[in-house]
Parts: C-alpha cells; structure tokens; sequence
C-alpha cells in the first residue's frame, strides 16, 4: 500500500461519532487527517497537502478502501469507545 495510517489521538465525540486523529504517510511524507466513526459509518478528511501530492481526492485513489479498512481495524470498536470519550465542544458565535 502506497498510502498508510496510523492512530495518533482519539479527540472525543462529536455529532454521534468518533473523531480520531490520524497520520497518513505518503511517499515518505507526513501528512494529518481525521477519521470519523460511528458503529455503521466512516470518513476521512485529509490536509491539502495530500490532496495535491496525490493529484486527485483521496477517494480516487486506489489505496482508499485499503486505508479505509486499515484505519477501521486499528480503531477501537466504537461501541467500546463512545461512553469513554468527551463531547467536544463547539462554540457557536
């Protein structure tokens, strides 16, 4: 696999799920991502700067389902997870 993942910080709940900080490596480069999951959901959002190393969204390339499942399997269950963790809060202005 050309892109991998590792869990870097479980930061809290958030809308019903779980935000997890992730370090994505690409071509021996570092790059911060979140992952969001819930017990029938996921996402990943990546920095910019990824977007333009890979010359297309992640979703496009390849390695993405891969990631996906790779990402999942490290994560702690989310039923395990969500009563453990904070809301994170928001500030509405």
């Amino acid at each position: 696999m050309e892109i991998t993942g590792s869990i870097i910080d479980y930061i809290g709940k958030f809308e019903g799920g779980i935000l997890v900080s992730i370090g994505l490596m690409y071509r021996d480069t570092y790059h911060d991502s979140i992952f969001y999951y819930t017990a029938d959901k996921m996402l990943l959002t990546v920095d910019d700067s990824l977007i333009k190393a890979l010359g297309s969204y992640i979703e496009e390339h390849s390695d993405y389902l891969p990631l996906m499942k790779s990402i999942i399997e490290q994560c702690e269950p989310f039923e395990n997870m969500v009563d453990q963790l904070q809301d994170i809060e928001t500030s509405e202005e």
